[in-house]
């Protein structure tokens, strides 16, 4: 599987980037003037203008080498959306995405936005036990775990990826806690997980994986979204232009297929 690469310390892309939707409908035109739409899901895209600048001679490397590899716009690579939370139902922790183990779940919660779309998550058991979600993210990309959490008690919890964890201190006031690094080399997915102690309860929100080194807004999901295994690159040749010494820019157009 080959993998968009990622560019300075961790992004897929630099601002100004653009995301555009495309649908196709396949449509029937009766003898009595009457049409008929029907929704042609194959056929759906994304897609991305994406411009960089100030790339160094090893990431205009990465870039034309992959662009060879799929011989122009010939074969497909994935692509991580680089404004999107990869978590799928960062707000529903009962989902079959998320295993949860003997944690127990509340819904309902206050959050820090002064709504009640966080949850309380109590360990009953003797032992620790985790929230956790597997992503279908390369383990050699950097990305970004982060959670708001609070406990009305002061609690130490672990933030961890692929069995590399953080110990984050909570307390009564809502903190935002990070994990910051690369996963498992040469894994094709990466799991994620929050780890509680026997007896102690946290409440949780925010939950977001992020393919770039620090957190950005939150964006609440539903189904997880932004992994397109299917891209490819829409233009004949790849570009790169130098701009100074060991420094260039590139400005390309993928297309990701989407169902």
């Amino acid at each position: 599987m080959s993998w968009f690469p990622q560019i300075g310390s961790g992004s897929i892309a630099q601002f100004p980037a653009t995301r555009s939707r495309k649908w196709r409908d396949i449509v029937n035109q009766l003898e009595s003037g009457e049409r008929i739409l029907l929704p042609d899901i194959p056929a759906g895209q994304v897609e991305w203008k994406l411009s960089y600048q100030e790339l160094t001679d090893t990431e205009c490397q990465n870039l034309s080498g992959l662009f060879n590899a799929c011989q122009g716009g010939f074969a497909s690579f994935t692509f991580i959306d680089p404004l999107a939370n990869l978590f799928g139902f960062s707000e529903s922790l009962s989902q079959p995405s998320w295993q949860t183990g003997l944690l127990q779940i509340a819904a309902g919660v206050s959050d820090p936005l002064a709504t009640t779309r966080a949850s309380a998550l109590t360990n009953p058991g003797a032992g620790a036990q985790t929230l956790q979600q597997t992503v279908g993210v390369s383990g050699d990309y950097t990305v970004c775990f982060s959670a708001y959490l609070r406990s009305d008690t002061p609690a130490s919890i672990t933030l961890q990826r692929d069995g590399t964890p953080i110990t984050v201190n909570v307390g009564p006031v809502w903190t935002r806690a990070f994990l910051s690094g690369t996963g498992t080399s040469g894994a094709v997915q990466s799991t994620f997980s929050v780890g509680i102690a026997a007896g102690q309860t946290i409440d949780i929100w925010g939950l977001q994986v992020e393919a770039q080194p620090y957190p950005s807004a939150y964006k609440q999901t539903v189904p997880a979204l932004g992994i397109y295994e299917e891209t490819y690159f829409a233009d004949e040749a790849l570009t790169i232009t130098s701009t100074n010494v060991g420094f260039s820019s590139c400005e390309l157009t993928l297309m990701s297929r989407v169902s």
